[in-house]
């Protein structure tokens, strides 16, 4: 068999799935399909021999449980907190703090939403902000397009499954990635914050904005980094939120002289957030200062929290008994088929990385020279457009691109960063979260004129802008991945 059939051979998994997903075949489907190219590929070119296949079972085990537990936590939480109220109760006392229009939008969408991103994920932050947005007078196709741009926190979504895959599918550090992962949102951020303002706000109110907009990024974009470095990547996306809310409700204080007051049904909404914060904080500490072995790395583990957090808020929040078995069927039926969906692409991208396939795929690509470097992000983007999910694209591409760097004596870290940012930046352009974003928005009251208020007639307005800053920040990446890597 000659080398470029071979090539093709070891990338028909891939792009299988790339374009089933392309014509709108369902992720489950798809990924059966491309896992049974991958075993028939397997069988043929690149045999798995019987230690390979037990040692790669070894390390994927643990990590697709996780992943997985992870998921059915972060829908339990976010089923429990929309409807008991709480995060309308907490998202209404945030946008009551502002008066000023453009330091609202950037609360809400650099704020609230890659908070609510951050903790529970699947979209939260969108479904969250829209309504917000829309309540301070932007229109559906605006507040869809800020909200999705808001989105700007995504490899730390659900307290980061995606970078851990990532992280150990590439053989790297996983807090590490997360470091260097936080230094490249930096070109998302530059990106999306004014995008968001212009979009929002128009022109004139956007250069009033520009002091907010720089504090913003100036408080979020060091919080970030810092956060990953001391707390770690679960945790890191939250903080940095959190943060960057205090910084604009601190300059609001100062500028608008405005009171804020805690009551007791908003310390009652934040009580599910203060426990998996300090939970999953103080169950780090100890694993770092202490020698609890495997015990510690449970202990420490997001999955663990968040369903111990998706528990308590049943009687936190005071849901009322009778809804509770509700919640827990639909919280099974939206999270059961992203898990399964997941742990498809998790096995994967295990399957490819132990038949030697993605290795072979990293050795032709590395014959492009740098010019690679440039397009790992484009090639992460492109996984998160497809697949709607950076867990997806990590399990898809991370061993090939930490090969493919190795091969080019480049810094596996810093490259299969690049690509972390890329794929989850994508995200907010991916064809689910734009049909999820135009849907809430079409779900709102107000008083658009009929066309304006079908799903249909503005995903392409929504989608034109947020796919323009995807190409847009893939690039900058590519660059950077040159520059650094």
């Amino acid at each position: 068999m000659t080398a470029g059939l071979l090539t093709f051979a070891a990338g028909a998994p891939i792009l299988l799935v790339c374009g089933l997903l392309a014509i709108r075949v369902s992720a489950t489907v798809s990924a059966l399909a491309s896992i049974a190219a991958a075993m028939v590929v397997s069988l043929l070119w690149f045999p798995v021999d019987s230690a390979t296949a037990v040692g790669t079972a070894e390390a994927l085990g643990p990590l697709l449980l996780e992943v997985v537990l992870i998921i059915l936590g972060g829908v339990l939480l976010a089923e429990v907190l929309t409807a008991s109220g709480a995060q309308t109760t907490i998202a209404r006392w945030l946008t009551d703090a502002c008066r000023g229009r453009g330091r609202v939008v950037l609360l809400i969408t650099l704020g609230v939403t890659p908070f609510a991103e951050s903790v529970t994920g699947f979209g939260l932050g969108v479904i969250v902000s829209i309504p917000l947005l829309r309540h301070i007078g932007l229109s559906r196709v605006k507040s869809a397009v800020a909200a999705l741009l808001g989105l700007v926190l995504v490899p730390w979504g659900s307290l980061a499954p995606g970078t851990l895959i990532a992280a150990q599918l590439g053989g790297v550090d996983f807090a590490q990635l997360g470091v260097w992962s936080a230094v490249f949102t930096l070109p998302v951020l530059l990106i999306n914050t004014p995008l968001i303002l212009l979009i929002a706000v128009g022109r004139t109110e956007a250069r009033r904005s520009i002091a907010d907009a720089v504090a913003v990024v100036a408080v979020m974009w060091p919080s970030l980094i810092a956060a990953n470095l001391v707390l770690g990547p679960p945790l890191a996306g939250a903080v940095a939120s959190v943060i960057t809310i205090a910084a604009v409700l601190l300059i609001a204080r100062v500028v608008e002289r405005n009171r804020l007051s805690v009551d007791r049904t908003l310390g009652r909404a934040l009580l599910p957030y203060g426990v998996l914060i300090v939970g999953l904080l103080l169950s780090s500490l100890a694993e770092r200062m202490l020698d609890l072995g495997g015990i510690g790395r449970i202990l420490a583990s997001p999955a663990l929290w968040l369903l111990v957090t998706g528990a308590l808020a049943f009687p936190l929040v005071r849901v009322r008994r009778d809804a509770a078995p509700g919640l827990l069927l639909s919280s099974a039926r939206r999270g059961i088929p992203v898990a399964f969906t997941t742990a498809l692409f998790l096995v994967l991208g295990g399957l490819m990385a132990a038949s030697g396939t993605s290795a072979y795929l990293a050795e032709a690509a590395s014959g492009l020279g740098p010019v690679y470097l440039v397009l790992i992000p484009l090639v992460g983007a492109i996984g998160g457009y497809i697949t709607g999910s950076n867990s997806g694209a990590s399990a898809m591409f991370s061993a090939s691109t930490t090969q493919s760097a190795l091969t080019l004596g480049a810094d596996p870290l810093t490259a299969l960063a690049t690509q972390n940012v890329g794929a989850s930046a994508a995200l907010m352009a991916s064809p689910p979260r734009v049909a999820l974003a135009v849907s809430v928005a079409a779900a709102t009251g107000g008083d658009e004129p009929p066309e304006a208020q079908t799903a249909g007639s503005a995903s392409a307005p929504v989608t034109r802008v947020v796919l323009l800053a995807t190409t847009a920040i893939a690039i900058v990446l590519g660059v950077l991945a040159l520059l650094f890597a």
